[in-house]
């Protein structure tokens, strides 16, 4: 690859207003936080992101928005699966490109049920539409499209495929791809929780939601772990588990409200996730977040 991808990556939130349109001002605010914590990435409109409910042209502006406030500073890659069809997913591929951002990414199709024929044929016409590097976005708990490695390796056939980001469990089926895909291939950690672990099997990064709360932690893991320093990393690993189990507890709002303790107004989710926790949801979340996180807790006094 021309490009070099390693680090940590936030799959950045996006910020909308009370209408549920992409909020410009808030978007820039959360990209410059993170950068001045020194995020190595952002992974935009994926799930997180709530990319599938925006239309192509609302993922298209969210991808101007980001790359005109990151300039080059920061890697960008747009996820852009979802779409239901691949004419759409090729249309934001070309854009990307069009934006000069660094990668693209996908899930595999969804709704419909489809074998490995389906996917490897939309990989390919996605893959080979641009010239960006192209991550597949593993994440067979959610998309219900679980391959064999045996079938993942069969897309190393496919132009522009750089690797992938690994949303999944079992950190044996990773390595084990890695050390058949003979370093022609990087790979991403995707589950929070399993960063560390997930080192250990040969990611290069990480690239997930809490790591628009906590970059802080998440770099800490990463360092600590490239200078050989495994017990400061594991006691990051640690916060991060704690981090996520509250975030869950609380539900998907939970990591924009969460940005608010951070000073950072990440704006509502949008329809038909809930936009925005409770008043008393938020109270008790921020009451539990100040006891484990009383360094992180600056945007609230």
């Amino acid at each position: 690859m021309k490009k070099e991808f390693y680090g940590v990556y936030a799959a950045l939130l996006t910020p909308f207003n009370e209408k549920g349109d992409v909020c410009k001002k808030r978007m820039r605010a959360l990209v410059r936080f993170l950068i001045s914590k020194g995020i190595d990435g952002l992974y935009i409109c994926g799930g997180t992101g709530e990319g599938p409910s925006m239309d192509v042209d609302e993922r298209k502006r969210v991808a101007e928005i980001v790359k005109e406030e990151v300039g080059d500073r920061v890697r960008v890659i747009a996820h852009i699966g979802g779409c239901l069809n691949t004419k759409n997913t090729v249309e934001l591929a070309k854009h990307s490109e069009k934006m000069k951002l660094d990668a693209i990414s996908s899930i595999p199709p969804i709704y419909y049920k489809i074998g490995f024929k389906e996917v490897y044929n939309y990989y390919k016409a996605v893959a080979e539409s641009t010239s960006l590097p192209f991550f597949i976005y593993y994440i067979p708990g959610t998309t219900g499209v679980a391959l064999s490695n045996d079938e993942i390796l069969k897309f190393l056939e496919i132009r522009n495929i750089a690797g992938l980001k690994y949303t999944h469990p079992d950190m044996y089926i990773l390595q084990d791809l890695l050390i058949k895909a003979e370093g022609r291939w990087i790979a991403f950690s995707g589950p929070d929780e399993m960063f560390l672990p997930a080192l250990t099997m040969g990611v290069v990064g990480c690239i997930g939601s809490t790591q628009n709360v906590l970059p802080e932690i998440f770099l800490d893991i990463y360092k600590s772990f490239k200078d050989g320093d495994i017990k400061k990393a594991m006691e990051g690993q640690k916060r991060i588990t704690i981090a996520v189990s509250l975030l869950k507890k609380y539900g998907g709002p939970s990591w924009k409200t969460a940005m608010r303790f951070r000073g950072v107004d990440a704006g509502y989710g949008r329809s038909p996730l809930i936009e925005k926790l409770s008043e008393a949801e938020e109270k008790a979340l921020y009451k539990e977040w100040k006891e484990a996180f009383p360094e992180f807790s600056e945007g609230i006094k």
